[in-house]
Order: C-alpha cells, then structure tokens, then sequence
C-alpha cells in the first residue's frame, strides 16, 4: 500500500462526504394511515428519498471503516505495526461508533462484542425543511403535495441510537466528518514517519 492509494482513499472518503451532503433528488413519498382509518398520501418534490439518503451515509460509513484496513496495510509497508491503527479506533469514541455502525451493515447484525460499547444502531431518516424553500404546496383530497425549490437549506437528521432507543450521536454527518479528519491526521502522521 503506497502513499498514493492512501490519498486516493482520503480523495474517494471526500467525494462520498459530498455526495452524503448533497439534498437535491427526485423526491420521496409516503402513506399515512390516521386511527379513524383514512389513508394520505404525502408527497415531496427536489429532495433524495429517505432511501437515497441512508444509502449515501451507510456508504460512506462503511468506506470510512474499511480505511482502517487500508491504513493498517499502510503501516506494514511503514515498518510499524497495525496495532496502532487499532488503539487510535480503541481511543477514539467516534470511531469505535462508526466501527460497529459499519459492522451492522456490512454483517446484518454485530457478530463480536459492541467496540463502543454502546452497541449503536441508526434511526430513522427525517429532514426539516424551513418555509422559505417551499415552492409550492398542493392539497388534494386525500394527497398533500410539496415542492422544494431550495434543497440545500433542508436539514437532513439520521441519528444514531444506543441499545435503550437513546440518541447517543445526534447529526450523523457531524460524526462522519470527524472520522475523516481523525483517520487524516493518522495518515498524515504515517507519511512524516516515512519521509524521515
């Protein structure tokens, strides 16, 4: 693993940060059945489905996991050892969440003890769109639907939850950007160790 896979790594974990940040979509939609029995259908315009935003974040949370392989590699050709990649996930809370978070997904379920011990499983997708992006706004008889104009200003929430349904990290792309920046500074360190 040469210094230049490493920066095509960290050039591939910020091209799915941009991508995860990206609102802009097709739209989603969605029904709602209230306690009297009626059924509505709630329809958005401009935005990336539900579906479409969980995707770009369990991408990128699995491709911010399997760095640590790749760093790992990185240390071999270094002459240091992969254990240092681990202690810096060990020592890191943020990382030891994204760990599990990525074994969730990768195995349908976490096989080995929780790393973060808080054994976090992600939450529903919802997003808050403020008044001033709507464009426009259609009631029909059982259907409400809603254009967005300005996807950029919506804010998208994924949260992650614990074991007892508690938010433990609350904006999810918060936690991911502070993984890149540690898993940066650790690739950074690797480099200064090969240039002396």
């Amino acid at each position: 693993m040469n210094g230049a896979e490493i920066d095509e790594l960290f050039m591939r974990l910020g091209r799915l940060v941009s991508a995860s940040k990206n609102k802009a979509g097709e739209g989603t939609e969605w029904n709602y059945t209230f306690p009297n029995g009626e059924t509505h259908r709630y329809v958005i315009r401009g935005l990336k489905s539900h579906a479409e935003a969980e995707d770009s974040v369990f991408t990128l949370l699995i491709w911010i996991w399997n760095a640590k392989d790749y760093l790992k590699k990185r240390a071999v050709v270094l002459r240091t050892s992969g254990r240092e990649v681990e202690k810096a996930v060990s020592d890191d809370d943020n990382l030891a969440i994204c760990g599990d978070l990525a074994n969730r997904l990768k195995h349908g379920g976490l096989d080995r003890p929780s790393r973060s011990g808080f054994n976090p499983r992600l939450g529903k997708v919802s997003f808050e769109a403020p008044q001033t992006v709507i464009g426009s706004l259609t009631f029909k008889a059982f259907e409400v639907e809603i254009g967005i104009d300005d996807p950029s200003q919506v804010t998208f929430r994924l949260p992650v939850l614990n074991d007892q349904d508690e938010e433990i990290v609350g904006m999810h792309s918060c936690m991911l950007t502070a993984q890149l920046v540690h898993w940066s500074a650790f690739a950074t360190k690797s480099k200064e160790r090969q240039q002396r």
